[in-house]
């Protein structure tokens, strides 16, 4: 049996392996999830995921493509992306049952359970303590 494929802009709805699809944007903080089952019956199975990543992009405010922008040199730009693209893990997979994960370091490096007291020290020279 061969190991499934991760997901590229050229996949289909209908090879998806997962059953959401998450759409974030670095520039304008937008971000979406939307289930397999509804973008495949608004957009049919056939449709590429790059085609959605553009419908996605084109509601950005910083939309490249969108012919009410004049081409910009230093400009921002849509920063629209789809974070489980080329991902072994799937979106939809819960916290619980990633398993654990190895943290570099060990105990010598682990902070102390309480602060030390301090030594509190007496004055010299005074007799009426």
């Amino acid at each position: 049996m061969s190991k499934p494929r991760l997901p590229t802009v050229d996949t289909s709805l209908r090879d998806y392996p997962y059953v959401v699809i998450r759409f974030r944007c670095h520039v304008c903080e937008r971000g979406g999830d939307a289930r397999l089952a509804v973008l495949a019956a608004k957009y049919g199975s056939d449709a590429l995921l790059g085609r959605l990543l553009r419908v996605f992009i084109g509601g950005c405010p910083w939309d490249p493509h969108n012919p009410a922008r004049k081409p910009q040199k230093y400009g921002h730009r849509c920063g629209g992306y789809c974070p489980d693209l080329l991902s072994p893990r799937p979106p939809d997979l819960p916290p619980s049952m990633t398993g654990l994960t190895v943290i570099d370091g060990g105990k010598s490096e682990m902070l102390p359970a309480e602060p030390k007291r301090e030594e509190r020290r007496r004055r010299v020279g005074r007799e009426d303590e």
